[in-house]
């Protein structure tokens, strides 16, 4: 009898110190469509299905096509998109948790409860292999993709700072980081690659885009056919003018005019502050870089597709808009022009011929950036992507170029050495050294690779 009353406050200590640890129930499966599985700490694998509680430790992998919608123990909600794996680090109702996004995509909505708590701190951290985001809002979105260690954060409503987590902060304390990072406004979105040394400044997503985004909570389209690529168009700059006219006051539009079909034309003034349109256009200033106000995102990958000198300044909506670059699908997801792909790592392509060409994406000013069919590109042979690399590594870019396509589909060698890099930045292409350079692909480089196409 003494033995058995020993035992049993034991055992009770150990209950209770389990129910701290990794075995807390912290989510329930709301919603699941697909193939899903949830992976305890432990190791024990186990189908995910509604109404399945969800322990601290435990990762939640989807499968192609599928997602899982949870609820938490505080009411937040948070949906994992197809081909995904998330982490749930730590949460609990009174502290700051902490979501480890490993691969894919996730949208989550904070409930107001959770806000409650010191407004000049994080109430979440969503983190990445390579960034954290510190949640101090209600509604967005992450994405993480494994191959190329890109972290994108798009903001729908409330307030998050995003920043890279790096060799020289990684020791820090998440909230630390975040501190140091990039505050993101509602309809905004800012990006962590490898080989940045900090996250663009944030800038206005596609109007299009984000609406879009935001009504697909779930990342899975509602429609057997989305979206199909469009042809390349001609701008709707008339010739002989350019975006900045089009776009610009009343007046301005009218001399433009005169001078280019010298008839009159009546206007109505409008007034726009030029500063804040100059800094629309985007820019790269040394570790800077800004994309354009109105771009539209690969969110995969976080590569942006690049506007040119043909797009026009919306002025109700403060953002750049350009019909040749492509569209986006009902799920929010960028659809290239017919004769363009991407693949998943994020590379633009183009076909030419018998080639495929890799398409500039740097990020640059519109004023540097011509219309997509006249966008500067190198033959493309891709190389092998292992992932971010691990710290203390260089960072490079995983991509290659040059090569050919023979009538069997088999990659041929290049026929010429490797031409000059795109110019003035090469971080979205290329290795420190650009094409041929420390990171560049070697002459024995063996690669395989998917190319997405417009849905």
């Amino acid at each position: 009898m003494k033995k058995l009353s020993f035992i049993l406050p034991v055992l009770l200590v150990i209950l209770i110190a389990f129910a701290g640890g990794d075995g807390k129930k912290v989510a329930i499966i709301k919603l699941k469509k697909g193939s899903a599985t949830i992976i305890s700490s432990d190791g024990t694998i186990v189908e995910a299905k509604k109404g399945l509680w969800v322990a601290q430790g435990s990762v939640v992998k989807t499968e192609a096509r599928s997602f899982v919608k949870l609820s938490f123990i505080d009411k937040s909600t948070m949906n994992i998109g197809p081909k995904s794996e998330m982490k749930i680090e730590k949460f609990s109702k009174n502290e700051p948790g902490v979501i480890n996004v490993i691969s894919g995509k996730i949208r989550s909505k904070v409930s107001k409860n959770y806000l409650k708590m010191d407004k000049n701190k994080s109430k979440l951290f969503v983190r990445s292999k390579s960034a954290v985001m510190g949640i101090r809002g209600t509604d967005f979105a992450f994405t993480m993709n494994k191959k190329t260690g890109a972290s994108t954060a798009v903001l729908f409503e409330g307030s998050v700072v995003f920043n890279r987590i790096n060799n020289k902060n990684r020791k820090l304390d998440l909230e630390s980081i975040v501190n140091r990072g990039r505050r993101i406004k509602p309809g905004q979105f800012s990006i962590v690659r490898m080989n940045l040394k900090n996250p663009t400044i944030p800038a206005k997503m596609s109007s299009k885009q984000i609406k879009k985004l935001e009504k697909n909570e779930n990342f899975v389209s509602n429609k057997s056919d989305s979206a199909k690529p469009q042809k390349l168009v001609k701008s709707i700059v008339p010739p002989g003018l350019s975006g900045d006219i089009v776009s610009n006051d009343g007046k301005s539009l009218e001399l433009g005019i005169k001078k280019v079909v010298k008839i009159n034309v009546k206007h109505k003034e409008k007034v726009f502050d030029e500063k804040a349109k100059s800094d629309s256009k985007g820019f790269a200033n040394g570790d800077s870089i800004k994309p354009v106000d109105g771009a539209i995102v690969h969110i995969e990958s976080g590569t942006v597709i690049p506007i040119g000198k043909d797009a026009v300044f919306d002025s109700n909506n403060g953002e750049w808009v350009s019909n040749s670059v492509g569209s986006v699908d009902d799920k929010g997801s960028y659809v290239p022009p017919v004769n363009y792909t991407i693949t998943d790592e994020g590379n633009l392509l183009k076909t030419v011929g018998n080639q495929i060409h890799i398409v500039d994406t740097n990020i640059k000013s519109i004023d540097q950036v011509p219309s997509m069919g006249n966008i500067q590109t190198q033959i493309f042979v891709p190389t092998a992507v292992e992932g971010p690399k691990p710290a203390g590594e260089a960072e490079k870019a995983p991509l290659g170029v040059v090569g050919s396509i023979n009538p069997d589909g088999n990659l041929l060698p290049p026929p010429l050495p490797i031409g000059t890099p795109f110019a003035p930045n090469t971080y979205n292409l290329y290795g420190p050294g650009g094409p041929g350079g420390p990171g560049g692909p070697g002459p024995k480089t063996k690669a395989r690779f998917k190319v997405i196409k417009g849905q």
